[in-house]
């Protein structure tokens, strides 16, 4: 393991040195240390079914050598490897382990991609740790080949438990122990696959079956299957992920239904599950318990018992099982639930990132626009009647008084052409005639400047009683109206766009409604795309007026932008001011 694993510390990029295999690719190596307090017996069988794991993470998993490191207590570490090379390189490695043996280990080793799992052996002992290292491998590879482990490690830390639980007698407190390590794990990582790894590798241990997870899709309720463990067979596998797409059969349905976990026996097999399914997955004795999320359903956890290599069939499950089934499928709700808020609130991070960039370029855009129309326009006008000036003061006794009456009069009309490009600028900033006459007539004349001979035809029409609205509702409004219709007419290639305003007792709606090119809408109906900021712009000043935003578009079928926004009794109270007349 020395040749394959880099001790060094002095750059972080050690650890992957380029060994590569025939094809120039590099060959993954996964490296697990488990370290306790607490000593157990090393015995043949536990050697056995150790050694079993690590050649089945070689098999099966796509590492070209795995290498297990157990430390107990002030004993002497053990070695175990398995993989395409026979050669046992690892163990110089073992020094450093007994050297070193605070968390975390892994660190001076900079692996690929790394975690580690709560152990507990015995009860009032310290948590136990087992950490895992995937080493030559790009990060993104390393990740998914080190969720793919994870059931390994979890399968190892099981079999050192029963080998000492075993032994002292203890089945209640290895089933106390699962279920510490169940909430450990789940408490211990936000990465929803490395949740679902563990929790269905802890089902099939303590319940001696075989376990697996499937999602359900939001919209349609098709079959998603997510990971699968208890059965390391290639073909198994490709069956098992053959069930995407599939609709719900029986026992799913029934489960969503009752929220409730169904058991299916030989008895009723045929009933709750169809027959090519209970033949390719061979199944006897299966639990299907709910994944739900605040009482919705989002998956499917089963756990079932094949027949033993006996031609025996599987153990009935008992109620106590089935409880416990139900138990873990609740705690996989929360975590699937804590993942997704993480995300979500990662996906508003970047977000809110992306937003600021772009008030700041906006800002920076605005500021050039202004200092360029003063400077190439008023600034430019202003020095050029300013020289007139010069000429006439210099000339008053040899000009004729009517010479001096027309130049006056181009000069009055010049400044007249200026004080309106000063009006221009100030309004692009702030439309004077939001603060002095109301939403209706700025939105108004804001459409009225965006026709053209070229321009999309907009129609706007207003329902309710107008009147004026509070300040923050007005002015997010009527930037609403600015990114809908920029969105409609510069990205959207728009013929025709309605803007409807409702002016409710309660609340104020804005819909605008264009015949473009349309899109498909990000997931959740959130723009969290990078292409759709202008959108999310828009999502946030509702947002953050205590709104809703809906966003409906289909590619060809054009794009359809309603908000609402609510009126507090406060609010309203100051809409009683009538707008004033417009000139």
């Amino acid at each position: 393991m020395a040749q394959n694993l880099s001790l060094k510390q002095t750059r972080p990029n050690a650890a992957r040195e380029n060994e590569e295999g025939r094809t120039g690719e590099p060959l993954p190596t996964l490296l697990l240390v488990y370290r306790s307090s607490s000593f157990f017996r090393f015995g043949k069988h536990l050697r056995a079914a150790l050694e079993g794991v690590l050649s089945t993470a070689t098999a099966y998993f796509g590492f070209r050598q795995a290498h297990l490191v157990l430390l107990r207590g002030n004993r002497k570490p053990i070695y175990l490897q398995a993989g395409q090379s026979g050669d046992r390189s690892g163990e110089p490695c073992l020094a450093y382990f007994e050297r070193k043996r605070e968390a975390p280990l892994l660190a001076g080793l900079y692996p690929a991609a790394s975690t580690n799992l709560p152990m507990i052996l015995r009860a009032g002992d310290p948590v136990g740790v087992i950490e895992l290292g995937v080493f030559h491998q790009d990060p993104d590879q390393a990740r998914a080949l080190l969720n793919k482990a994870i059931p390994l490690a979890r399968h190892i830390a099981d079999l050192i438990q029963d080998s000492l639980l075993r032994s002292q007698k203890q089945p209640n407190l290895r089933r106390l122990a699962v279920w510490l390590e169940t909430v450990s794990a789940i408490s211990s990582t936000l990465d929803i696959k490395q949740v679902l790894h563990l929790v269905t590798q802890l089902a099939a241990d303590l319940l001696r079956g075989r376990c697996s997870i499937v999602l359900l899709e939001e919209e349609t309720g098709i079959l998603i299957p997510e990971v699968a463990v208890g059965a390391y067979d290639p073909v198994l596998k490709k069956k098992f992920k053959a069930l995407r797409g599939q609709p719900p059969f029986p026992a799913i349905s029934r489960a969503i239904k009752t929220q409730r976990p169904v058991v299916v026996t030989p008895e009723n097999m045929d009933e709750m599950v169809p027959p090519d399914l209970a033949q390719t997955f061979e199944l006897h004795w299966s639990v299907f318990a709910p994944i739900l999320i605040r009482g919705r359903a989002v998956g499917i956890m089963q756990v079932d018992r094949p027949p033993h290599p006996s031609a025996l069939p599987g153990t009935p499950f008992s109620q106590e099982e089935i409880e416990i089934i139900a138990a873990m499928a609740k705690e996989t709700g929360i975590a699937l639930e804590n993942a997704q808020l993480v995300q979500a609130l990662e996906q508003k991070e970047q977000l809110l990132h992306h937003l600021v960039n772009k008030i700041i370029t906006a800002q920076e855009d605005e500021r050039k626009r202004v200092a360029g129309d003063i400077h190439d326009g008023v600034i430019q006008a202003l020095l050029g009647m300013w020289y007139r000036l010069q000429r006439l003061t210099s000339q008053l006794e040899s000009i004729r008084p009517q010479d001096l009456a027309q130049e006056l009069a181009r000069l009055r009309d010049d400044i007249g052409r200026q004080i309106q490009d000063i009006r221009r600028i100030i309004y692009n900033l702030r439309p004077l005639v939001l603060d002095n006459y109301g939403l209706v007539p700025a939105m108004q004349a804001y459409i009225e400047s965006l026709r053209g001979e070229q321009g999309p035809a907009i129609e706007m029409v207003t329902e309710g009683t107008e009147r004026r609205l509070p300040l923050n509702v007005e002015i997010t409004l009527y930037r609403i109206l600015q990114e809908a219709l920029a969105n409609a007419i510069k990205h959207a290639r728009a013929n025709r766009v309605k803007v409807r305003l409702v002016m409710g007792e309660n609340s104020v709606t804005l819909e605008v409604t264009d015949d473009g090119l349309g899109f498909t809408p990000p997931p959740n109906s959130r723009a969290q795309a990078n292409k759709h900021l202008g959108l999310a712009s828009i999502e946030e000043r509702v947002l953050l007026l205590g709104g809703t935003c809906q966003i409906h578009s289909r590619p060809g079928h054009g794009t359809a932008v309603l908000v609402n926004i609510p009126l507090s009794g406060s609010e309203q109270k100051a809409m009683t001011k009538p707008p004033l007349a417009m000139p």
